[in-house]
């Protein structure tokens, strides 16, 4: 914990790795522009408290609380121990609960979970299939394998509903892999642009991202996808190629909005910072940081959850039950 008091004995030049890390930042940060961050106020502001004497676990605190003015998610501090720090933090709305009694509620038979437990999966009513994944695990062949197996349980299912609320990211390149299950063509999703120059302003030009079919057999019945405030990173980028599919509807709330593609530098000791080195858009080319991703069917996170009862995922029954 970077605010315990510090055991250790002192060193003597901390600066020189504070200058180091807000450098880094200077050099390769994106959003400093859309974010209206004066990172050399910042410097100025932060500075002053790292003395000539200090510890290591206070100067985790000056970086810790200068990184913070960020304000986001994907930048972190690995100590030298390997122990993540993250430095940014605002709570999102929960608009799921996964209690026994609400699986009980909406799924007579059951639901089964995958190998892993990332993924949970059962039947609805009348022939609507649902699909719970929980992560874009790094180490993912596992859920594909057992993800296609399902799909070929629900090929002849007339809809499906596929729930990302409490997913936070991971792989973007396994969620190609599941979005490819229903799409018939390539499909441009998003663009990005990485920072290229010393200068703030300066960025690679725009570049896009598409994902492809996948699979013997794409299921191109109607689909909703459930996202809500929860949802960032690689799960905007799979909500995103859903998105983009002439036969899925999203249901929820509006997602976080954060993507950074983050880079790790590291200081002489060991100490590791994630910088984010792009700017991501949606696929109309407006920035995704801040703003997320807007719902086709929105349902505001207060409220949606009383006692087991989820109101997203009964609209979601509701617009798929013709």
């Amino acid at each position: 914990n970077c605010s315990d008091k510090p055991t250790e004995p002192v060193f003597n030049n901390y600066s020189v790795s504070f200058n180091q890390v807000w450098n880094d930042f200077d050099l390769n940060y994106s959003y400093f522009v859309h974010k209206n961050i004066d990172w050399q106020n910042i410097k100025s502001k932060y500075e002053p408290y790292l003395k000539k004497e200090t510890t290591y676990g206070y100067f985790l605190y000056i970086l810790k609380n200068m990184l913070s003015e960020l304000r986001d998610y994907h930048v972190s501090l690995i100590t030298k121990d390997g122990s993540y720090v993250p430095v940014y933090s605002e709570p999102a709305p929960k608009n799921y609960n996964y209690s026994n009694q609400y699986f009980t509620k909406y799924f007579p038979n059951g639901v089964a979970y995958t190998t892993n437990r990332n993924i949970a999966y059962g039947t609805v009513t009348d022939s609507i299939g649902y699909i719970l994944i929980n992560s874009w695990q790094r180490d993912y062949q596992t859920d594909i394998n057992e993800l296609n197996g399902i799909l070929e349980t629900y090929k002849d299912y007339k809809a499906l509903i596929i729930d990302v609320r409490s997913n936070t990211g991971g792989s973007e390149t396994l969620a190609q892999q599941v979005a490819g299950r229903f799409t018939t063509e390539t499909k441009i999703y998003a663009y990005h642009q990485f920072r290229n120059g010393p200068q703030h302003t300066d960025f690679t030009e725009m570049q896009s991202r598409s994902f492809s079919p996948k699979g013997s057999w794409q299921f191109t019945k109607p689909v909703a996808v459930l996202i809500g405030n929860v949802c960032m990173s690689s799960n905007e980028s799979f909500i995103m190629m859903m998105d983009v599919l002439s036969n899925v509807i999203t249901i929820g709330d509006t997602t976080r909005g954060s993507s950074g593609n983050p880079k790790e530098f590291m200081l002489w000791d060991g100490t590791g910072y994630l910088i984010p080195r792009w700017i991501a858009y949606k696929p109309d080319q407006t920035i995704l940081e801040d703003t997320g991703i807007f719902p086709d069917i929105p349902i505001e996170s207060s409220g949606s959850i009383i006692n087991n009862s989820d109101k997203v995922l009964e609209r979601a029954i509701e617009e798929l039950n013709y």
